[in-house]
């Protein structure tokens, strides 16, 4: 029950991210190239996109906030040892999320106020900020791969600038924003399927669905090499090896997934749009599936890869950074019950504050 709750709010939070860092430098570029040519359909896209961006931002605010409240409640240990070490990449990535939101606060009231060239200045720090945004939280996921940066002295910490050499995270992190700006262009090639501009964004969706796919297998090969653990979980069925966690069934769903995207464009491409609601469905999915194939395949631990922390304090260790004891006064039925009562209603309305963007 603890692992659905965490996979349901962190994957409705990731998916609302990845199309909010997409649009985010979409929006922009599409409004800019709209006034520059006078072009009313762009436009009206362009609005309409920043109006879906709008709502996805708020989104994945209202289920970031429900992720950390849960991992808080299951796991308050592991959180107080994460913020301690992790402060410098934590901080950098809330510093960019106050430059975001008031960035993107800025460029929706000026909408039709400030002059094009303003305007498409305040867009391009919406957009710079969104990518900075990941940079520092994927600087942490590639830490629980393998803690690359561990000091432990003066006090427990991460190097940061050594963490930003970790060979998973430098491959994590344009593989992250690639797969946005993939997900992103699928969603607005269903969106806009009528539109002359629908194959200008499947030709985009494509060409970002290739790049992530080939960030995608060298990730999988740094993981092979620096944590070992996470890539048989994954993969280990395919070489014959029996992993301890498999979850190699999610990676086949997300490829199923990934490939229906790739029918549904090249089908969009000759002029057959009646594919592209499935893609778009497929896109959320596949985002969905990848985050919970990287973020579970290490279970039951928090860090993948503990060999390079010294023997004595990986011991100490040990029940902090296991995700399977988590805090018992969490885990009590009533609680569960009450998580419920309240998380239901909150997805029923995300729901239907997305049909309402989508239908206006």
């Amino acid at each position: 029950m603890i692992l659905t709750f965490l996979a349901l709010v962190f994957g409705l939070h990731i998916v609302m991210v990845n199309l909010g860092i997409g649009l985010s430098g979409t929006v922009p570029f599409l409004k800019r190239k709209a006034e520059i040519e006078g072009n009313e359909e762009i436009m009206r896209i362009a609005r309409k996109s920043m109006k879906f961006y709008a709502a996805t931002y708020a989104l994945a605010g209202v289920f970031g906030t429900a992720f950390t409240v849960f991992l808080l409640s299951f796991y308050p240990s592991f959180i107080g040892l994460a913020g301690n070490i992790a402060l410098v990449p934590f901080a950098l990535s809330v510093c960019m999320i106050v430059l975001h939101f008031l960035s993107l606060t800025l460029y929706w009231y000026g909408w039709d106020k400030f002059n094009s060239e303003r305007h498409f200045i305040v867009g391009l720090v919406m957009f710079i900020s969104a990518l900075l945004i990941p940079l520092g939280f994927r600087a942490i996921f590639g830490f629980l791969n393998v803690p690359i940066g561990l000091e432990l002295t003066p006090k427990v910490h991460i190097d940061t600038l050594k963490a930003l050499t970790n060979p998973t995270f430098l491959v994590l992190y344009p593989k992250s924003i690639t797969a946005s700006f993939a997900l992103t262009f699928v969603i607005l090639a269903t969106a806009f399927r009528k539109s002359e501009y629908s194959k200008s964004f499947a030709k985009l969706g494509l060409a970002f669905l290739i790049l992530t796919s080939i960030l995608g297998i060298a990730y999988a090969e740094t993981l092979e090499s620096y944590a070992n653990y996470k890539f048989t979980n994954v993969f280990g069925v395919f070489y014959g090896v029996k992993p301890e966690n498999d979850v190699s069934y999610v990676f086949i769903i997300k490829m199923v997934f990934l490939a229906i995207q790739f029918i549904a464009l090249m089908a969009l491409l000759r002029g057959k749009d009646k594919l592209m609601p499935l893609a778009g469905f497929s896109a959320l999915a596949t985002v969905y599936l990848g985050e919970m194939l990287n973020a579970f395949s290490q279970y039951p631990l928090f860090i993948a890869n503990t060999s390079v922390i010294p023997k004595e304090i990986a011991n100490a260790l040990a029940d902090v950074i296991n995700m399977a004891k988590p805090n018992p006064i969490a885990t009590m039925e009533s609680l569960y019950a009450v998580t419920l009562a309240f998380l239901i209603p909150l997805i029923a309305s995300a729901c239907v504050l997305i049909y309402l963007i989508v239908r206006d």
